[in-house]
């Protein structure tokens, strides 16, 4: 695939992102009309999830086709070397609950490797890009990670799922605290990524996570100068990963309580 090629599909994930984040928007504002389901232990969906990957799905169908559309809701859709991993609202639970920490997530992986990956807030309009070997966005900001060294400074955020035991999370909060480091769970692994890569935070960790929530936040993070981990090894796209990320200065350290 060529580079013109990528350039087009992150033109049109650009507009198609934004659209979804104004549904998605509309939604959160009368949220109080929402049916929600359960889908797992804490693990909720709505109306406002589905509509909006159905969006973000038609209009990637259209537009591309050949390529194929993996989405939390809907699953996998075709088989091909393209594939658009989509997360229509990350952070449901916050969503849900009022709480305006939530983003919609788009990332573009070719032949096993992520090229671009997108997270777009609808509640404070930032819309984070990342373009492989091109670097980190804001807003036409340029992102960097945080440049602190000191653990007692650092501020790291966690991720957590009942997919998982809960006693290796738990062990992890206690290093960190151990070592006067604070930490922070803030109930989307995707919006967090990206306030890593804002240099907001110096890492993030969740010992397992899905390629939707983790894949534009690690992209964020790596051209962001921050250190990330092979979500993709061991067909992590299709059976999630731990996700490691963490700004240089704290990465020995982060490794070394979260046992990467």
């Amino acid at each position: 695939m060529g580079e013109h090629d990528i350039d087009a599909r992150l033109d049109a994930a650009v507009a198609i992102i934004q659209d979804a984040g104004e549904l998605a928007l509309g939604y959160f504002r009368a949220r109080d009309e929402l049916v929600i389901e359960q889908k797992g232990v804490q693990d909720l969906v709505s109306r406002a999830d589905r509509e909006t990957e159905a969006l973000i799905l038609s209009r990637l169908q259209a537009a591309f086709p050949g390529d194929a559309i993996l989405g939390e809701e809907t699953g996998l859709h075709g088989e091909a070397p393209i594939v658009w991993v989509v997360d229509p609202i990350d952070g449901t639970d916050n969503y849900l609950r009022g709480n305006p920490y939530w983003c919609v997530a788009i990332a573009l992986v070719v032949d096993g490797r992520t090229e671009f990956g997108l997270t777009l807030d609808p509640n404070t309009g930032e819309l984070y890009l990342a373009r492989r070997g091109e670097g980190a966005w804001c807003n036409h900001r340029r992102l960097t990670v945080s440049q602190a060294t000191a653990v007692e400074r650092a501020k790291i955020l966690l991720g957590f799922s009942y997919r998982c035991p809960y006693e290796p999370h738990a062990e992890l909060v206690g290093k960190l605290l151990a070592r006067r480091c604070e930490y922070g769970r803030h109930g989307s692994g995707a919006l967090s990524l990206a306030h890593v890569a804002a240099g907001r935070y110096e890492g993030y960790v969740e010992l397992h996570m899905n390629a939707w929530d983790a894949l534009g936040g690690l992209l964020l993070v790596e051209e962001a100068g921050g250190v990330v981990n092979d979500f993709l090894a061991n067909d992590g796209l299709r059976r999630g990963n731990l996700t490691y990320a963490a700004a240089p200065g704290i990465d020995a350290f982060l490794r070394d309580v979260a046992g990467c």
